[in-house]
């Protein structure tokens, strides 16, 4: 089987991109010839990279032209199947459904929601509307799409037109049952969506690490607001004597605003910041913590070092939102607690900290979950039979709907 990706970006920086360069040398493994189309990166990453820069394009000339583009290159290397991830430009994606079967991976919210995020920034709140006409409105008070007239519309449009595409595309797939529960309430087939989160890209360890005798809580993201990376300085504030650890992309202007936050919040000493971690090093950070933090405050698809966290049997205290509930099982591997809320996060960490003995038997849970449901192979099993249902034009095993416990909220976050 030949199928070629598509994305933006070839690179290790990305979430969506550390997935796609663990994946395609798995599918090789299992006899799958990949291509890889992408506008940006390195194409000496992969074999059979292609640069397609039109991917990352938008307006009526870049659609033209790669509608054409793409048609070429779909003619010299004739895959059996076309996946597309992050794709902007219109004319890419019709090319691929005009082509043959084409399978969509809704990473995000790029096809779903305008703004890409279903996040108000202005509020930061998350956003539970479907999208319409009503988006215009809603960004001017609460600051979600871009001001700037030309691109809003033009990134209106491609969720418009994605969603009037939607019988076309061969199966949706969704990293968590969250991304999937808005598909289908945006109107997409329920036979059509499919819940497939990603794998795990480090493999379980056989025991938990040994807990490390003085008590650290460690975060591991991107330094953006939406990632909650304050949400954790200000809880490490509330926790005395207990050792932080932040990595992340962290440049002079991010490092400087945390080290006064730090400052204000009195755990500046306490609290160490370190540069963005090569992939060889995050079992080493992990084998430091006593608990992992993954406070993000807009909705998540899924959390891949949330998985990484647990294959090294750590426990991880996580906000309640979007896909996040797919690995993290509350008292079981772990804590859920209300986004934003800085004192349910300082009270869940201390919980298990107060109470050392919890840490190990979390841990080995995370461990089962990992090896239950987040391997490398039971991901690609799945994805391989999606890919032949997509040659066949079988449409896929109807799943159930989705009964996810409720939010887990706090005098602190009722809003």
């Amino acid at each position: 089987m030949r199928v070629l990706h598509l994305n933006e970006h070839l690179d290790w920086t990305g979430g969506v991109e550390t997935y796609l360069l663990h994946l395609l040398p798995v599918l090789e493994s299992q006899g799958v010839e990949n291509a890889y189309a992408f506008a940006t990166g390195d194409g000496s990453l992969v074999p059979r990279a292609h640069h397609l820069p039109e991917i990352a394009g938008f307006g009526h000339r870049a659609e033209v032209a790669g509608r054409s583009r793409t048609a070429a290159l779909l003619a010299s290397i004739e895959p059996h199947v076309v996946h597309v991830h992050r794709v902007y430009n219109l004319g890419v994606i019709r090319a691929c459904l005009e082509y043959g079967p084409t399978v969509v991976t809704c990473h995000d919210y790029l096809y779903l929601c305008p703004a890409g995020s279903f996040f108000h920034r202005r509020t930061q709140t998350i956003c539970h509307r479907r999208a319409g006409p009503g988006c215009f409105v809603i960004t001017a008070f609460r600051h979600c799409m871009t001001p700037r007239p030309r691109p809003a519309w033009a990134y209106y449009r491609r969720v418009r037109q994605f969603a009037a595409w939607r019988e076309r595309f061969a199966a949706v797939l969704c990293p968590s049952d969250s991304v999937r529960e808005r598909l289908v309430g945006q109107g997409f087939a329920p036979e059509k969506t499919v819940t497939l989160p990603y794998f795990c890209p480090l493999e379980p360890l056989d025991e938990p690490r040994p807990v490390p005798p003085q008590p650290a809580v460690l975060f591991v993201g991107r330094v953006r607001p939406i990632k909650g990376y304050d949400v954790f300085v200000r809880a490490l504030g509330m926790l005395p004597g207990v050792r932080g650890i932040l990595v992340g992309d962290t440049t002079g202007g991010t490092a400087q605003r945390i080290e006064q936050l730090a400052g204000r919040c009195g755990c500046a000493e306490r609290l160490e910041v370190r540069p963005w971690a090569a992939r060889g090093q995050l079992p080493g950070l992990f084998a430091q913590a006593s608990v992992f933090v993954f406070p993000s405050i807009w909705p998540e698809t899924l959390g891949i070092v949330g998985l990484e966290a647990m294959a090294c049997g750590v426990p991880v205290v996580a906000s309640d939102v979007g896909g996040v509930r797919q690995w993290l099982r509350h008292q079981k591997n772990g804590l859920l607690v209300p986004p934003k809320d800085p004192a349910a996060l300082a009270a869940a960490i201390g919980r298990l900290l107060a109470t050392p003995d919890r840490l190990l038997p979390m841990g080995q849970a995370g461990l089962a979950t990992i090896r239950d449901g987040f391997l490398p192979s039971q991901h690609v099993d799945r994805l391989l039979e999606i890919y032949r249902r997509a040659l066949q034009g079988r449409p896929h095993a109807e799943q159930p709907a989705v009964e996810l416990p409720r939010p887990i909220h706090s005098p602190c976050n009722r809003g």
